[in-house]
């Protein structure tokens, strides 16, 4: 069973990028850093963005752009 089976996600199916935190995203506390999340949305979200077949590149031609509106880290 793959993990992506074990979870009862909220949509058929989701779009999932595996993230492992490296030596440098942990902090003083030894945890992850709150900003490595930010940062892991960012790239989830590009990459998601473009196998939906838009890039960076689309994004310039049709003048538009994206950003995180709100964000919870649990």
């Amino acid at each position: 069973m793959a993990e992506t089976d074990q979870i009862n996600w909220d949509y058929a199916h989701p779009f999932i990028l595996p993230c492992v935190p490296g030596i440098q995203d942990i902090d003083g506390l030894n945890h992850t850093n709150n900003a490595v999340y930010v940062q892991w949305c960012e790239m989830i979200g590009w990459a998601h963005s473009e196998s939906l077949g838009l890039s960076l590149i689309n994004y310039h031609q049709l003048n538009r752009g994206r950003a995180i509106r709100r964000g919870e880290y649990d």
